[in-house]
C-alpha cells in the first residue's frame, strides 16, 4: 500500500485563520477593558484626591471662621491697599492629609476701623501628592447693631419682672438670652429668637397672650454674650483721629450756620468746640458723660461710666423723612444708658433719642422712672442692646395709662442691620455672603478688596 501526504482542504485553513483572528480580537479587547480598567481606576483614584484636597481647604475655611466668631473683639482693617491680609495659619497639618494655610483680609474701606466684612482665602496642599485647591469665602461678622432689640436678662436690675406689652411693636430682629415674657398681643415684625426652651405667659397663653411673630420665632437659640467691656472703643478712641476725653464729660452735638458739624465739650471745668474725630470714636473714661444735641456725620460716644441723655438727640438729616441720611450715632456704655431726670426731660413734651443704644453692666431706661408726673413719649429711632431690660416708666394695668415716666415709642432704624456706627461691637456670629474656588496659582497673601 503506497503512502500519501496528509493534506488540509481550504475549508479547514480558511477556519484556522479565522479562529487565530478571533483569538486575536479577544485579546484586543481583553487588553482593552483591562486598559479601560486601569484607567477608570486611575480617575477614581485622582477624583478621590481631588475630593480630599478640596475638603481639606473647606476644613481650613471652616476652621478660619470658627476663629473669627471666638474674636473677643472684631478682627480690626488694616488700610487701603498699602496692607497686605493677616496670615491665620501657616502650612498647618490637618488630619494627617495635608496642611492649610488661612490669610484674613478685611474690607479696605474700614480703614482701621472694627469691620463687618472680612475675606479668608485658604491654600490646601495633600500629603505625597502636591495636590492644591485654593478657596476664598466672604463673610459678615454681625453687629449688635441689628437688633431692635436684645437683652442678656429679662428681669429688671431689681429682680422683678418685664413683660413685652401689646403696646410693643418690633420692627426689627429681636434677641433675648433669657426667657421672653408675654402679656397680650406684642407685634414683632422681623425674627425673634431666645435661648429659653419656652415662654413664659402671663395669662397662660393663648387667646388671651397671642404674640405675633411674624417672621418666626427660635426657641433654644444660641446665647450670644455681650462684650465684657468697652476696651475696644476706647482703644480707637486713643489712636490717631479718634477723641480720648478723661473724667466727666458734657458732649453736645451741634451744626453751625454753615451746616458744619461740631462737638460742644466740657471737661475738667473748660468748654471748648471742637471738630468731629476723623475715625468718628469719641470715649470718655474715668467718668460719666452727658450728652444732647444734633447728630451730622457717624459717631460712636462710648464710656466705662454712665451716659446721660439730657436732651433730644436727633440727626441733621431724618433718615424717617429722608432715608438717604448717612447721620448715625451709637452709644455705648460700660455700666447704663439713661433718660436724664432734669428741667428738660422732666417736663410733659416727647423726648427723642436717634441713636443705638448699648448698656453692658445693666439698663437703658429712665432715671427715677416712677416718680412724678407723666414724661410724654419717649421716642427712640434706632436700637437697643442691653444686659438687663430697664424700666422708663409705670402704667395702669386696668386703664393701660401711663402714670410715671414715660410712654414708649420706640422704632427701629433699618439702616443699622448692615452699617453700624464706627466701631460699634459685633456679635462674634459670622455669616458667609459669597464663596468661590480660584486659581490654585493665585498669591492669596495679597490684597482681596
Amino acid at each position: 500500500m503506497k503512502k500519501g501526504k496528509l493534506t488540509m482542504g481550504n475549508e479547514d485553513g480558511t477556519a484556522l485563520v479565522i479562529v487565530i483572528l478571533i483569538m486575536l480580537a479577544l485579546t484586543g479587547i481583553v487588553m482593552g477593558v483591562s486598559s479601560i480598567s486601569v484607567n477608570e481606576t486611575q480617575i477614581a483614584a485622582n477624583e478621590m484626591l481631588e475630593k480630599e484636597v478640596f475638603y481639606l481647604a473647606e476644613a481650613g475655611i471652616e476652621k478660619s471662621v470658627q476663629y473669627l466668631s471666638q474674636l473677643s473683639t472684631p478682627f480690626l482693617g488694616n488700610g487701603v491697599n498699602q496692607d497686605k491680609p493677616a496670615i491665620l495659619y501657616d502650612r498647618v497639618a490637618m488630619y494627617n492629609k495635608g496642611s492649610v494655610t488661612s490669610y484674613l483680609d478685611p474690607l479696605d474701606s474700614n480703614t482701621g476701623n472694627p469691620t463687618r466684612f472680612v475675606a479668608i482665602s485658604v491654600r490646601a496642599t495633600l500629603n505625597g501628592t502636591g495636590l492644591t485647591k485654593v478657596l476664598q469665602v466672604k463673610v459678615g461678622q454681625q453687629n449688635f447693631s441689628r437688633y431692635a432689640y436684645f437683652s442678656d436678662m429679662e428681669k429688671s436690675p431689681s429682680g422683678s419682672t418685664i413683660w413685652f406689652h401689646t403696646r410693643d411693636v418690633f420692627h426689627g430682629p429681636v434677641h433675648t438670652n433669657d426667657q421672653m415674657h408675654i402679656y397680650g398681643s406684642p407685634n414683632f415684625f422681623e425674627e425673634v429668637s431666645s435661648a429659653a426652651s419656652s415662654i413664659d405667659y402671663y395669662h397662660g397663653g393663648p387667646p388671651t397672650d397671642d404674640p405675633q411673630f411674624h417672621k418666626g420665632l427660635t426657641l433654644d437659640a444660641s446665647v450670644i454674650p455681650l462684650p465684657a467691656n468697652t476696651d475696644m472703643i476706647r482703644q480707637k478712641a486713643n489712636e490717631p483721629g479718634g477723641l480720648l476725653i478723661n473724667g466727666d464729660a458734657t458732649i453736645r452735638f451741634r451744626v453751625d450756620g454753615s451746616g458744619n458739624p461740631y462737638l460742644q465739650v466740657t471737661a475738667g471745668g473748660n468748654t471748648n468746640n471742637i471738630s468731629y474725630p476723623s475715625n468718628g470714636v469719641i470715649y470718655v473714661q474715668g467718668g460719666d458723660v452727658e450728652v444732647e444735641g444734633t447728630v451730622k456725620g457717624q459717631v460712636t460716644l462710648g464710656t466705662n461710666g454712665d451716659i446721660w441723655v439730657i436732651d433730644n438727640i436727633v440727626y441733621d438729616t431724618d433718615p424717617r423723612v429722608d432715608p438717604t441720611s448717612s447721620d448715625l450715632l451709637g452709644l455705648v456704655a460700660e455700666d447704663n444708658v439713661w433718660m436724664a431726670f432734669n428741667d428738660a426731660n422732666r417736663d410733659s413734651a416727647d423726648e427723642t433719642v436717634m441713636a443705638a443704644i448699648m448698656a453692658l453692666e445693666t439698663s437703658w431706661g429712665a432715671w427715677r422712672y416712677n416718680e412724678g408726673s407723666p414724661r410724654g413719649k419717649l421716642i427712640v429711632y434706632g436700637g437697643i442692646i442691653q444686659k438687663q431690660r430697664g424700666a422708663v416708666g409705670t402704667f395702669s394695668s386696668s386703664t393701660g395709662q401711663i402714670g410715671t415716666g414715660y410712654e414708649k415709642d420706640y422704632t427701629y432704624d433699618p439702616r443699622l442691620m448692615d452699617n453700624p456706627p464706627p466701631a460699634f461691637p459685633t456679635t462674634g456670629q459670622v455669616e458667609k455672603i459669597a464663596w468661590s474656588e480660584i486659581d490654585p496659582s493665585t498669591d492669596i497673601s495679597q490684597n482681596v478688596w
